[in-house]
């Protein structure tokens, strides 16, 4: 019997805690309390110059969340009001706010089936004479198409801004993901892989857009004088100093992900039912800030049943799964008389093909903590989901 009916769990342990606390860590924050200095200062800047060599960038900013990151790089970039900046509605409600809060309106592009990421295709049917800007975002830490983006931005002449907000540690084609598009962006937010907490980065090889943010990071002051409207968005120490400290493990974490995640995709094969999305023979590491499924709709309709049905009975199962994103473009904000004064304009809500059929249809995800486990954990994970497709039947009254 399922356990939503009453039925045993199949999943019993706990998955791992996150944020895991080192001891490390309360070393550097007991170093910092100690120290008496909690501005912003050496413990950023140490942090800014690590980064930027790991990811082979000539320009960090480490500042307070990653949804100041975008909108800095909007801003640096000089996109605004009038501008039409292009992003997937497959994502976090950051990714738009930000372009709101710049003043530009958002276009949405569709994603693409495979692997849920922005579609090149889409994006280049959504370019106007007056885009600026595409923000790709890599959702769960997987990169999206970047030979693609890059070469429609550098022909249509427009920027390219890499959402890495869940793609700490991703490589594509042996480059950090940071290192592509004209700049890209990073959350540190407390569910991140990387994680102070709150926080964001940005990582740039543009000495102009660097110029640009030191210049707003400064509050606008420039030779004693203050010649532009900017704020101070920088981390603190206390954040850099868990920072550095987070820092220190991620590779090790990066790599038990990947390698749980392969053995979790593997086991996932041969069930018909259910797949994880698509990997691109060009990315050579994933960050799997979430492990994203597609419950194929023809095989459960078959049944009788809905992915939301079959979620809910995983969940009673002890799987932490969800159905994923609702597509941005359904969000009331979206069509508020505040955001349209905001960017002075409508935002273009029409439904998009393949991401509502992620939506509300196929997708789902676990998220990055599940991959830290053990692999007895990912094996009652798995047959959790198969125990719940050999008594479909019982699904049909959830």
């Amino acid at each position: 019997m399922l356990a939503i009916h009453g039925g045993e769990p199949v999943l019993k342990q706990n998955m791992p805690a996150w944020p895991q606390v080192t001891d490390i860590d309360r070393e550097m924050l007991k170093g910092t309390l100690l120290s008496g200095n909690y501005n912003s200062g050496k413990l950023r800047k140490q942090f800014e110059a690590k980064f930027a060599k790991d990811c082979g960038v000539a320009h960090c900013f480490a500042v307070a969340n990653g949804t100041v990151s975008l909108e800095l790089l909007l801003r640096g970039f000089g996109i605004g009001r009038g501008d039409e900046v292009i992003l997937p509605p497959y994502t976090f409600i950051a990714t738009l706010s930000s372009i709101v809060f710049a003043g530009a309106p958002p276009v949405f592009a569709d994603i693409d089936d495979s692997n849920y990421l922005i579609s090149p295709a889409s994006v280049e049917e959504k370019i106007t004479d007056k885009t600026r800007a595409i923000v790709a975002v890599a959702v769960g830490g997987c990169p999206p198409d970047l030979d693609a983006l890059e070469e429609i931005a550098q022909r249509r002449g427009i920027k390219l801004i890499v959402d890495a907000a869940q793609g700490v540690g991703a490589e594509w084609k042996g480059k950090s993901i940071c290192a592509y598009g004209d700049a890209a962006s990073i959350s540190c937010q407390n569910s991140k892989n990387l994680t102070s907490g709150e926080g964001g980065i940005i990582t740039t090889n543009d000495d102009v857009l660097a110029k640009n943010l030191e210049l707003m990071l400064s509050g606008g002051k420039e030779d004693g004088k203050y010649v532009s409207v900017a704020q101070d968005h920088r981390i603190t120490e206390l954040q850099a100093s868990i920072l550095l400290s987070q820092y220190a493990k991620l590779s090790r974490e990066v790599t038990l992900r990947d390698k749980n995640a392969a053995y979790l995709a593997g086991r996932l094969k041969n069930l018909g039912f259910v797949e994880h999305l698509a990997y691109d023979d060009r990315i050579t590491t994933h960050a799997y800030h979430l492990f994203l499924m597609r419950f194929k709709k023809d095989a459960l309709a078959e049944k009788g049943i809905t992915r939301d049905q079959f979620i809910k009975a995983l969940v009673a199962e002890g799987v932490p799964i969800c159905s994923g994103y609702a597509p941005l473009y359904t969000f009331p904000c979206v069509t508020s008389l505040d955001t349209e004064r905001m960017i002075g304009a409508k935002i273009d809500v029409t439904p998009l093909p393949v991401c509502d059929r992620a939506s509300f249809e196929e997708g789902s995800w676990m998220g990055q903590a599940v991959l830290l486990s053990d692999r007895a954990t990912l094996d009652a994970i798995v047959d959790a989901i198969i125990k719940v497709w050999e008594h479909a039947d019982e699904l049909k009254t959830v």
